[in-house]
């Protein structure tokens, strides 16, 4: 539970974050464009209504066609967008509890510090005595 865990949390938090911005950029040039496209249809069907000609139904129905495309890609970076503040929410969580595991832990080695003998136990001897011995023999 180092930093270094905790760090690799906060740069997948930020990662994923990043992430979400330029999904949400391209989701959000693309619903533009998608608006335009629906401008454009919406002055071709005016067109039509005024002339009555079959070119200018066909380019409308060609317009819906691409803008309806446009439409399409928009959603899937909305979904990226939304993978990505999801990822981002579940590293910072992540990130969070790691944190906590820290504290803990440093915490609990400055408790097992206290806890400890000031001074060493004595060491025993390298050689067993006669005792020992004879019991190991048997």
């Amino acid at each position: 539970m180092g930093t270094r865990s905790l760090t690799a949390a906060l740069c997948l938090t930020l990662f994923s974050s990043g992430g979400a911005v330029y999904c949400y950029t391209r989701a959000d040039a693309l619903q533009v464009q998608g608006q335009w496209l629906m401008e454009r249809g919406t002055a071709q069907a005016e067109d039509y209504a005024l002339r009555l000609d079959g070119k200018a139904a066909d380019a409308q129905l060609k317009t819906f066609a691409e803008r309806r495309g446009v439409m399409e890609k928009a959603h899937l970076w909305e979904r990226g967008m939304m993978l990505g503040i999801l990822a981002a929410a579940m590293a910072l969580v992540g990130a969070y509890v790691l944190f906590l595991l820290k504290r803990l832990d440093d915490q609990l080695l400055d408790a097992m510090g206290d806890l400890r003998p000031s001074s060493h136990p004595s060491v025993a001897p390298s050689e067993p005595t006669g005792a020992l011995m004879s019991s190991l023999q048997r």
